[in-house]
């Protein structure tokens, strides 16, 4: 589906959090040991859990999405859905967060599964669009809804940062509201980045000249704390731990409980 690790479409691994793949037969799953809840990677072969259930392929399909590759988990139904689709659909939840399975669907609306994908309609899959639960842009006030694992191939997914530390945000936009963020953030990046010169400048000069130090102290001031890019207030969001803080979760005896 995508290049990478399927759940967080990253292609590089950590020795901490290595990239695993799957080992069946013409499966091209690919995860991070913590975004698919691998307690402990074995030093032989590793299999996923659709290739361990050896369930015939036609039957597995996400609840979720109309797509049936990918990296999928069972459900507390019996039935299947990717991770990342249980990642950004807000009310989904993992019963145990550390292996991030079952993948629990019960508190899902009807209202989800009502919704059509745009995505879909767009590239001629109308038959597919109202198939399984949409997630809605991000953006307040949009109405916009689409598949996770849609967007995530069209690249419109990204995490920011959540309201605890070791928690992210996973947030989808629609490809409007995805380019205004992307520009948003870039301007707000680019006056960061030149802020921080200017800075520097003025550090190596401050004894140069009254002027100068005169400008460094309006550049303290005009920052007022506003350093990072800008981020648009989410209208639904599903927080979620890190990847990261879920292997150091696996790694340490205190566990948390999550969602």
């Amino acid at each position: 589906m995508v290049g990478g690790c399927c759940v967080c479409s990253d292609e590089r691994g950590w020795a901490e959090n290595p990239l695993v793949y799957c080992d069946g037969h013409g499966c091209n799953v690919a995860v991070h040991q913590a975004c698919y809840g691998i307690v402990q990677v074995p030093t032989g072969p590793w299999f996923c859990r659709k290739c361990e259930s050896q369930e015939r392929a036609a039957r597995v399909r996400c609840e979720l999405c109309p797509h049936k590759d990918g990296a999928l988990k069972r459900t507390d139904n019996g039935g299947w859905a990717h991770v990342v689709c249980a990642l950004y659909v807000p009310e989904v939840q993992f019963a145990n967060v550390i292996s991030m399975e079952p993948i629990v669907l019960q508190y899902v609306p009807h209202e989800r599964f009502n919704k059509t994908c745009y995505l879909c309609e767009e590239q001629g899959r109308e038959s597919k669009a109202a198939t399984g639960a949409c997630m809605t842009c991000n953006r307040h006030g949009c109405r916009q809804a689409f598949h996770v694992t849609c967007a995530q191939m069209a690249g419109l997914l990204c995490e920011e940062q959540g309201c605890e530390i070791d928690n992210v945000k996973y947030c989808g936009y629609c490809k409007y509201h995805f380019n205004k963020v992307k520009k948003c953030r870039h301007s707000a990046n680019t006056a960061y980045d030149q802020g921080l010169s200017d800075s520097s400048s003025h550090s190596q000069d401050k004894q140069s000249s009254l002027y100068d130090k005169q400008r460094k102290g309006n550049f303290e001031i005009g920052n007022d704390g506003n350093t990072g890019p800008e981020s648009y207030m989410c209208e639904e969001q599903n927080d979620h731990q890190c990847p990261m803080s879920l292997y150091l979760t696996l790694m340490l005896p205190e566990t948390r409980e999550e969602k």
